[in-house]
């Protein structure tokens, strides 16, 4: 999963921003190939074995970068509970996606997750009482619209797979919320090593749980089978695509985050809709996907109402500081 706007860390100069966007292209490209091999793993190995491999790898080399990057990388975090909970809503938001992606075309999957903008503007609203004018209402309306046109012309609301995107969507939207109570002094790099460190500990977890619960069947869904499936020792070449994967997540992660601190936020976010291109593109060439004329209708909706609320989102921080008071120079 993607969208890392927002995150703390360093505050660096953003004027670069064509190195933003290679950089961000790059994050998105790499986590569409995670998609492809997780989907293509999803008839084979537990996506729990995953999860916990990808984990491993992960945390292995954001530790050597801790290390490496010596006095200016600290383990230690200032407020523990939002970082720790911002990794376990992901890591609910990870499984839920992953789940939907066995049933369901790349295309299909990464729009549904794209409605976690959509969400976040409403929970704004609704929780933190924001001030949300009466067009950025409309375009969240618009957004929920083009995901009724995804998921089809009947809202097809009750196929599992839609249901799970819809949850690794929203739990995906609250951990994008939790990152506001995320200590400024907690750099990317901890706040990224403590998220895996939680992803890591819900994978075992759930295992343990998952081994109590009735065996898959063949007539079972293919979600329920990716989840309960036992884990198995993969082959050499799949054994080395697992551990890509958390390289891969290593890697993206950098590359996104780098993104957002090197170019402004205006000029880098609307690049992130590459994702839903490189997903088609993926699930075209090697699964035959072929996006109807209602997912693309739909694609079309909810990048224009996402990038209508940035905008007016943009628009509005302008105003607030042009009314900012200016301390006079002494």
């Amino acid at each position: 999963m993607t969208g890392v706007g927002g995150l703390p860390g360093v505050p660096l100069p953003r004027t670069d921003a064509v190195s933003g966007i290679y950089l961000l292209s790059i994050g998105l490209f790499l986590f569409s190939i995670q998609d492809a091999i997780i989907k293509t793993f999803s008839d084979r190995y537990s996506i729990l074995q995953i999860v916990f491999t990808r984990s491993i790898t992960a945390l292995i080399i954001i530790c050597v970068v801790m290390l490496a990057m010596g006095p200016g990388a600290s383990f230690r975090m200032h407020r523990p509970g939002p970082i720790l909970f911002k990794g376990s809503c992901g890591f609910v938001s990870y499984l839920c996606y992953y789940l939907a992606l066995s049933g369901l075309p790349l295309a299909d999957a990464a729009t549904i997750t794209f409605s976690a903008p959509i969400m976040v503007t409403a929970m704004s609203a609704l929780l933190f009482r924001e001030q949300v004018g009466a067009r950025r209402w409309a375009a969240v309306l618009i957004g929920f619209f083009a995901i009724v046109l995804v998921v089809g012309p009947r809202g097809h609301f009750n196929n599992l797979f839609v249901l799970l995107a819809l949850g690794g969507a929203f739990t995906y939207a609250v951990s994008t919320i939790v990152t506001r109570y995320i200590d400024p002094r907690d750099s990317a790099v901890t706040a990224a090593f403590y998220a895996m460190a939680a992803f890591l500990f819900w994978s075992v977890i759930t295992g343990i749980a998952v081994a109590f619960l009735p065996e898959s069947k063949s007539g079972d869904s293919v979600a329920w089978a990716f989840l309960v499936r036992d884990w198995t020792h993969p082959g050499e070449l799949d054994q080395w695509l697992l551990v890509l994967l958390g390289f891969i997540a290593s890697a993206g992660f950098f590359c996104l985050v780098k993104a957002y601190m090197v170019a402004e936020f205006s000029a880098v976010a609307p690049f992130e809709y590459f994702y839903i291109l490189w997903g088609a593109l993926f699930g075209f060439f090697l699964w035959g996907e072929v996006p109807t004329l209602a997912t693309l209708c739909g694609v079309a909706l909810l990048v224009g109402s996402n990038l209508y609320i940035l905008r007016r989102e943009l628009a509005h921080r302008e105003k607030v500081a042009f009314r900012r008071p200016r301390i006079p120079h002494r």
